[in-house]
This record gives structure tokens, C-alpha cells and sequence, in this order.
């Protein structure tokens, strides 16, 4: 039977887009489409391997990328005119991109503004869970599945290869292991790292189901995950459920 999940902060296409042109400091109106084609078929890619469901705009833009990248490799005949302009097969991608860039800072502003004024009038506030002695480094944002994603390639790339590809070997693990396994940390301290818990595993499968495992707790709310930095490794913290 297969496993699918789905969270509300896979936002679509054009964020994952936005995502590899700010990790990778991308000037925005010149797009090297072939690198960005491979990143972007890279994370479908890990999508399919963890059993994501993939919504069709995200197959659409993989199409759009590949006749980007057609068209670019076809030579151009320029007609005997003088002054002609060939019109870039890119135009069309980063008018859509600055468009939703635009939209998507609007929509942080106004959130910005509300999270300001939601707090203006409060009714009866509780001040009993504030950490008056919380540092600066522990003030930690909210993590997308885009770095989620990211951390778990990072964390792919790291595991030593496989001595003979032939041997195969069966992995006693499922989802409910790895929730247990997780728990497991969360009983020595309140807060894990991805990567410290990561390094204590050994298998690509077993370091997949775990991911699965991860992705299952924050859709049942069970934990939260974190980050301090953009693109740093995020940080896993068990929710108290008060029972």
C-alpha cells in the first residue's frame, strides 16, 4: 500500500522556482534554464521517491522548462532585416515569476500587518508560556517542504556508498518505527536537529521512512519544525499535547 501526504505549506511550482533562484543567487532575467531545468526534475524526482502527490501545475511547468530549454537549443535564422529582435524563450517564465514574486510580497506585507495588529486588543492574554530568557539564535522561523527537501538531499549526498551494488539487503523498519525512533531523541532533549539525527542513520531507505515519519508528525501536529536561517538545517520540537 502506498503512503501519500500532503501539506499546506507545498505551495507550487513557481515558489520552488523562487526557492532555487534565491539558494542559488540567480539574477532573475537571465535564467540558466538548463541548470534550473535539472534542479527543478531533481526535486520531482524526490517528490516521486518519497511518494508525494505531485498536482498537475508542477508537471506543467516541468513542461514548460523542457520547451524553454528546446527552444534555446535550436539555431535561430534571423530574417534580412535590419534591427530584428528575437524575442527571449525566457520572457514568458520570468514575467510569470515577477508577477508572482510581486503578489507573494504583498501578501507577506499584509500578513505583516495583521500579525502587528492582531495583538493590539488582546482579549484576556495568557503571559504564563513567554520565555523571558529566550536568546536571540533560538528565535526560529517556519520551514517549507522546499527546505525540507533540501536537507534530506544534503543528507542523501553524505551517506557512504554502498560497497556492492549487487548485495541486497532488507530493511526492518516501517513509519510507525521511525515515529518511535524520533520520540526516542525527544526524551533526551526538547529540540533536535535534522542532520544530528540523520547521522545516526545509516540507510538511504531507513533515512527516507524517517523523512516520511517527520512529514506524518507535522500533518497530525505532533511537532513542529523550524529554522534559524534560510537554507540552514531545520530543527525538529516535539509538541506538548497537554494530556
Amino acid at each position: 500500500m502506498s503512503y501519500k501526504i500532503r501539506l499546506d505549506v507545498f505551495e507550487g511550482p513557481v515558489d520552488l522556482l523562487l526557492y532555487f533562484i534565491k539558494r542559488d543567487e540567480i539574477n532573475i532575467y537571465d535564467i540558466p534554464i538548463n541548470k534550473i531545468t535539472h534542479d527543478y526534475l531533481e526535486y520531482l524526482d524526490l517528490m516521486k521517491t518519497m511518494n508525494l502527490q505531485i498536482a498537475g501545475d508542477f508537471i506543467e511547468m516541468a513542461a514548460m522548462l523542457m520547451r524553454i530549454k528546446a527552444q534555446l537549443l535550436i539555431p535561430r535564422v534571423r530574417e534580412a532585416v535590419e534591427n530584428e529582435e528575437i524575442e527571449d524563450p525566457r520572457t514568458e517564465l520570468v514575467q510569470r515569476l515577477l508577477e508572482y514574486k510581486y503578489f507573494k510580497e504583498v501578501g507577506n506585507e499584509l500578513q505583516k500587518l495583521e500579525d502587528a495588529h492582531a495583538g493590539e486588543f488582546p482579549n484576556r492574554p495568557n503571559w504564563s508560556y513567554i520565555d523571558h530568557e529566550l536568546l536571540p539564535e533560538d528565535a526560529l522561523g517556519h520551514v517549507s517542504l522546499f527546505d525540507i527537501l533540501n536537507a534530506y538531499k544534503q543528507a542523501l549526498d553524505r551517506m557512504p556508498a554502498v560497497p556492492d551494488p549487487h548485495e541486497v539487503a532488507i530493511e526492518a523498519t516501517n513509519i510507525s518505527r521511525q515515529i518511535e525512533f524520533i520520540y526516542s531523541h525527544f526524551h533526551k532533549q526538547s529540540r533536535l536537529s535534522f542532520s544530528a539525527l540523520a547521522r545516526t542513520i545509516k540507510s538511504k531507505m531507513v533515512l527516507l521512512v524517517t523523512l516520511v515519519a517527520i512529514l506524518e508528525l507535522m500533518r497530525s501536529q505532533r511537532i513542529r519544525v523550524l529554522q534559524a536561517d534560510t537554507f540552514s538545517d531545520f530543527i525538529l520540537e516535539q509538541v506538548e499535547t497537554g494530556v
